[in-house]
């Protein structure tokens, strides 16, 4: 049996995305969206769909979800109300990941940020290097104009899952006026509840829902990163950024070949 939140919410995902047209599969994920805000009074669908595939560690006995049942079933409900209306899975399933030459490391503190970076060159060698910025959009300024100027003989040191941000990034990227989204991804990083967190997410599925370009969410990732914001305050951080990171990523080589 599948033992990491990742893998389970992947299983559960799957097995309704192979069933998208059968009736039982349309009132699991109806049931689903009508579990919102309702606690634990769920209905028989969504007991069966929650404990089937998880492992025993993941269960309670005392009548409370454990954080993991918590996170799946969050995850699950948010995948039912992206789902809704499209005839085809609203999830990335495959192994999507951004590559980049080096790697960033992102701190904020007294109002500034703080970027160290790591870049490995051609001769095999690496080499440290350090800057401040006054706001968050010379950050992402600065880490796209970096990855633009590396030369394509550098070989590749990391790679990245694709998390919500990338996903948000692809509807940002279709949009000419982005204050309004900003806005609310923004009102999304500062929630402080999980239940905010939640309501937030939601409200921007709906969004791109109802948007033009159509976008898939990596779900089983986004348990996973939901699971990591119940942690510590540390990982909640970490969570906020490397979403952060994603969303106002600017490809600078896809825009200039669009400007050609």
């Amino acid at each position: 049996m599948v033992t990491t939140i990742n893998g389970v919410t992947k299983s559960v995902i799957k097995s309704l995305d192979n069933s998208l047209d059968d009736s039982y599969t349309k009132a699991a994920l109806a049931e689903l969206r009508s579990s919102i805000n309702r606690d634990s009074n769920y209905a028989s669908k969504t007991w069966q769909l929650l404990f089937d595939k998880l492992p025993k560690d993941y269960l309670n006995t005392d009548g409370y979800l454990t954080r993991e049942e918590k996170v799946i079933l969050s995850t699950l409900q948010l995948y039912a109300t992206h789902q809704q209306g499209n005839v085809q899975t609203v999830n990335y399933d495959q192994d999507e990941y951004i590559d980049t030459v080096g790697h960033f490391d992102v701190q904020y503190a007294n109002k500034d940020f703080f970027v160290e970076f790591k870049v490995i060159k051609a001769d095999g060698t690496s080499e440290t290097s350090k800057r401040s910025f006054k706001n968050y959009e010379d950050v992402v300024n600065f880490m796209g104009k970096w990855n633009n100027e590396i030369p394509n003989k550098m070989q590749k040191t990391k790679k990245y899952s694709s998390n919500l941000g990338n996903s948000l990034n692809l509807y940002r990227s279709s949009l000419g006026d982005k204050k309004a989204f900003d806005n609310r991804f923004n009102t999304m990083l500062t929630a402080s509840t999980y239940d905010e967190l939640l309501n937030n997410l939601r409200h921007i599925i709906k969004i791109i829902k109802a948007g033009k370009t159509p976008i898939k969410i990596n779900y089983p990732k986004l348990a996973q990163d939901l699971y990591s914001w119940l942690g510590s305050e540390q990982s909640r951080d970490r969570i906020k950024l490397q979403w952060s990171q994603s969303y106002y990523y600017v490809d600078l080589k896809k825009e200039n070949s669009n400007e050609d």
